[in-house]
């Protein structure tokens, strides 16, 4: 994670103002991190630089452009990064059925991780967060 002025840690590092929503957790396994990045490596396309650590891009929302981006560290912290805004199409929503369907959406993708990485994933903090930029760095 990147350390900013200010204390706080944060999965992502941006050239703009890039506000986001972390789902924090850990990665539950006895193998070595290494095993479980190459799995990752196989299934998804890796983001290079946006991240202290591992990056990968998980699901891009058709509806709204959003982006869900896997992050993993060798400690095994992970955290599911929302990037953009999810929007549903379609006739009008309510805040319940939003939700829900970002709940849906949220857990399948952690579903499909766990499985193609041969993991158990616990998502146990949700918190806003905003990409460090070159001004944040602490020195």
């Amino acid at each position: 994670m990147f350390l900013k002025a200010d204390g706080t840690e944060v999965w992502l590092r941006s050239s703009r103002r890039l506000a986001y929503l972390s789902l924090a957790g850990q990665i539950e396994t006895s193998e070595e991190y290494s095993t479980i990045r190459s799995r990752l490596c196989r299934a998804y396309e890796l983001l290079p630089t946006v991240a202290s650590d591992d990056a990968f891009l998980v699901l891009e929302h058709e509806d709204s452009g959003a982006e869900l981006v896997f992050c993993a560290r060798p400690d095994k912290n992970c955290a599911l990064l929302l990037l953009g805004t999810f929007v549903l199409s379609g006739e009008r929503r309510t805040t319940g059925t939003v939700l829900e369907e970002l709940r849906k959406v949220v857990g399948s993708c952690i579903d499909e991780i766990s499985l193609l990485a041969g993991v158990t994933i616990r998502l146990e903090v949700v918190q806003p967060e905003i990409a460090m930029q070159d001004f944040d760095l602490q020195y």
